[in-house]
């Protein structure tokens, strides 16, 4: 079941309904294109070691079909039942998302956003796919995604999201939240504490200056005296308990 090819994707899955709804729900999205539509595992392990969609619907019926496929940039399990303490284990075995039944618009827009934010960081938003298969294949691979990549669970009432470390300038503590800073003026709130934050990044890119504030190195523009001047002109002070490592850092 073959359809014309833009930003491919793949579906697969032995129910008929839920293929459908999914289609229709995909059809909004005027860049999107399904490639192909398989109906059991024997299937999407021929197409996808033959083929590069950006984008991966898994029934999670078939999740063993991972085990044995090429894997697409962006796996996304289908899900009938809501299991949230299997989110984790879900992304390990290489899953980017889970959408789960009812399968609302709301709730695909929210993934589909995600996915087009990171691909449009990694293609500066102005290629309409990717040229090189073999380079967004070393991006997304799951043993460099930690380089490249986080993704916070969200706790509560709060969304899951992943954060890609080129797009932040920095993080600060902002009462019992840390606030993450965005180069594009977007900022999000995490309900979590400054230094288990922290400990999710990577330190030789993200470093503490002061008591409240970690910044992105690659995104430093300047020091003046005791001041440190980002890209985005935000200033902040250099704590003298943090200046050993700051200066150190800007020596490599």
């Amino acid at each position: 079941m073959t359809y014309n090819k833009n930003f491919e994707v793949v579906i697969l899955s032995d129910k008929e309904a839920k293929v459908e709804l999914l289609k229709g729900l995909l059809s909004k999205y005027y860049s999107m294109n399904i490639a192909y539509v398989c109906h059991h595992t024997a299937e999407a392990i021929n197409y996808l070691n033959n083929h590069t969609p950006m984008i991966f619907f898994l029934d999670m019926g078939f999740s063993e079909v991972l085990q044995d496929i090429r894997k697409p940039p962006f796996i996304v399990g289908l899900c009938d039942m809501v299991h949230t303490k299997k989110v984790k284990q879900f992304l390990k075995m290489g899953f980017f998302e889970v959408f789960y039944a009812p399968y609302t618009e709301n709730e695909l827009n929210s993934i589909m956003g995600k996915i087009l934010n990171i691909y449009g960081t990694y293609n500066k938003l102005d290629q309409q796919m990717i040229q090189r298969v073999e380079e967004a294949n070393m991006i997304y691979n799951p043993e460099e995604k930690s380089q490249k990549s986080i993704f916070i669970i969200g706790t509560r009432n709060e969304e899951s999201v992943r954060i890609v470390f080129d797009n932040v300038l920095y993080f600060k503590k902002v009462g019992n939240q840390v606030c993450v800073y965005f180069e594009n003026g977007f900022r999000k709130y995490f309900r979590s504490n400054l230094k288990m934050f922290h400990a999710k990044f990577p330190k030789n890119k993200f470093l503490k200056i002061n008591r409240s504030v970690v910044v992105n190195m690659d995104k430093v523009s300047g020091v003046i005296k005791n001041r440190i001047l980002l890209d985005d002109n935000a200033t902040f002070e250099l704590s003298r308990s943090f200046k050993k490592s700051f200066k150190g850092r800007l020596s490599m």
